[in-house]
């Protein structure tokens, strides 16, 4: 996955890695006397919305990182928490108003809707070399670093949760997903309210292998927010081979 630790950290060489929030990641390293040594990685550039400036000048840099280890790592956990919280209040309004849409409107036609949405011609990585459209607001699309899930800013707002959309990396009026990456938690909202979205997906148990093993963040908060039968299940499949491309 991009934009995760790897390598070498304060800790030794990296051996797994895993997103518990958008730029927090637990991660398992092995020394030079092979002991193994657990933390937490928080990306720099995330810190000042998720913590505190306190919780932030315990951190140890390295690089782009502030990393708290065995004896620290209860403090990102504790202040996540905290803003897990609200944003599962957050969460709980938006999910509660798109059912009310979807309940009034039947499936909105997301054209009559918003309009026609402009296609997506300049990612975070560069300008788009190839398009190919799910709907309205939805897209694949290729630029110099891959393919990405791009999804309007109309959509997101509408019909993903503030945790989901955070996963995304905004450019003008989309969002981007990697696909590898914060692409399941996108898909997995949408398919539940857009058909073009849920036959993308060839294997909903890979979804859902993939959301637990590596934004397992996200699926503590969506589950904490959402009744026992719309929970994320667990899941033994392969992970990142959910989509049918």
């Amino acid at each position: 996955m991009q934009h995760q630790p790897q390598g070498d950290c304060l800790w030794g060489k990296i051996q797994v890695c895993a997103s518990i929030a958008p730029g927090v990641y637990t991660v398992s390293a092995i020394d030079q006397g092979g002991m193994e040594h657990e933390g937490i990685m928080v990306r720099k550039s995330a810190a000042g919305d998720i913590l505190s400036e306190k919780a932030a000048g315990l951190g140890q840099e390295d690089g782009p990182w502030l990393c708290y280890g065995e004896d620290t790592r209860d403090i990102p956990v504790y202040e996540i928490l905290r803003h897990r919280m609200a944003e599962c209040k957050k969460t709980e309004a938006v999910i509660i108003r798109q059912m009310e849409e979807i309940r009034r409107d039947g499936r909105l036609s997301l054209t009559d809707y918003f309009g026609e949405c402009e296609r997506p011609e300049q990612t975070p990585e560069g300008a788009v070399s190839g398009v190919r459209r799910v709907r309205n607001g939805i897209y694949f699309v290729q630029d110099g670093r891959g393919m990405k899930f791009a999804v309007h800013e109309a959509v997101a707002d509408y019909f993903l949760s503030p945790m989901a959309a955070g996963y995304g990396v905004r450019r003008g009026e989309y969002l981007y997903y990697d696909i590898d990456g914060g692409c399941a938690v996108a898909l997995h909202e949408l398919k539940n309210v857009f058909e073009e979205a849920e036959a993308l997906i060839c294997s909903k148990e890979s979804l859902y292998a993939t959301l637990n093993r590596y934004f397992a963040g996200y699926t503590a908060l969506y589950n904490l927010c959402m009744p026992e039968t719309e929970q994320i299940p667990q899941a033994d499949a392969p992970a990142f081979r959910f989509l049918d491309l």
